[in-house]
């Protein structure tokens, strides 16, 4: 059984652990951790993922890599986790960069950047967890936000700072 650490309404762990989507836990106004990398290319594209028909939650939706944090994990551990074992990419978190911190629904998240290459055909997708990958512009990720096609409340928390992101590196 997955462990999760509950946090308060600022985000800050209130010393209590919880089963995996445990709603009762929700319903007395808490929160869990999970942690979110948009990993862009030397194009200025960003890697997206398909979920699986299977996901429990928005199933056949993009999405960017990322997770719950469970027990005994910071959110940099569980991008590294992430992204091994549902797309078999190697990450080192000393490369990550935090960009933000929000809450959504049940979750506290923590967004951050990687700015890397990646070979998408050398990817090996974990079946019940992605069907597909694919790196995209920020203006076909904006066109997929708008058509109800990638996951719900992330794009809209993340997009300008990404932006920013990808000015940086235009400007040199």
């Amino acid at each position: 059984m997955e462990l999760w650490e509950v946090l308060d309404g600022e985000g800050n762990p209130t010393g209590e652990i919880m089963e995996k989507y445990d709603k009762k836990v929700f319903e007395r106004g808490f929160y869990h951790l999970g942690a979110d990398v948009w990993i862009i290319n030397s194009d200025n594209e960003i890697l997206i993922q398909k979920r699986s028909a299977q996901k429990r939650l928005e199933p056949n939706v993009w999405a960017m890599t990322g997770g719950s944090v469970i027990l005994g994990e910071n959110a940099c551990e569980t991008i590294v986790r992430e992204a091994k074992e549902e797309l078999d990419i190697d990450i080192d978190a000393d490369d990550l960069k935090l960009i933000t911190k929000f809450r959504t629904g049940n979750v506290w998240i923590d967004t951050y950047i990687l700015k890397c290459d990646y070979d998408i055909s050398k990817m090996k997708f974990q079946e019940e967890e992605v069907s597909d990958a694919k790196w995209a512009t920020w203006d076909e990720i904006d066109d997929l936000v708008k058509k109800g096609q990638f996951i719900k409340h992330r794009w809209e928390f993340v997009n300008q700072f990404i932006k920013k992101e990808i000015e940086k590196k235009e400007q040199g």
